[in-house]
């Protein structure tokens, strides 16, 4: 049995407001935070979630598409998963999904990836779902962490 688990895992947002069409008096401000996966220990063959969100605040109503890049992990794609990566080296996987089931993973429409079409007026959250892969026993004790570009295009 290990004497030490694994630091926080933390995934992090950074976010692309992509307006299309002509420019108007309307505003949108978008606001998410991280996604904290807590102590992974990479034995057991369970997956780990957790869950996030990200919220729109427009002053009217709105229609708009979000979508998930594939992070900076190397060799991370949407069927194979994404890749938190820890400074010291090593890779974790993990991945993004638009329901709790776990099984549309958000993207950008391809490589089997869903965007989702989000819709209100006023205030709109999205939750988006977690989860690092179970049993992945070459993980290092460490921070991990990536970096996910989210656009909203409206």
């Amino acid at each position: 049995m290990r004497d030490k688990p694994l630091n926080r895992l933390i995934l992090t947002w950074m976010l692309v407001i992509a307006p299309i069409g002509s420019a108007q008096a309307d505003w949108c401000r978008v606001t998410s935070g991280s996604v904290a996966f807590g102590v992974y220990d990479p034995r057991p063959s369970a997956s780990l979630d957790a869950t996030g969100s990200l919220t729109m605040q427009c002053n009217s109503e709105f229609s708009a598409t979000l979508s998930l890049s594939l992070g900076r992990g190397v060799n991370a794609s949407y069927s194979g998963g994404r890749k938190m990566t820890r400074a010291s080296g090593g890779t974790l996987n993990y991945n993004l999904y638009a329901d709790p089931a776990h099984s549309q993973v958000l993207g950008d429409g391809t490589g089997g990836s869903v965007t989702l079409l989000i819709r209100g007026r006023n205030t709109y959250t999205q939750a988006i779902w977690a989860r690092i892969t179970g049993n992945q026993p070459t993980a290092g004790v460490g921070n991990y962490a990536d970096t996910v570009v989210a656009t909203i295009s409206y």
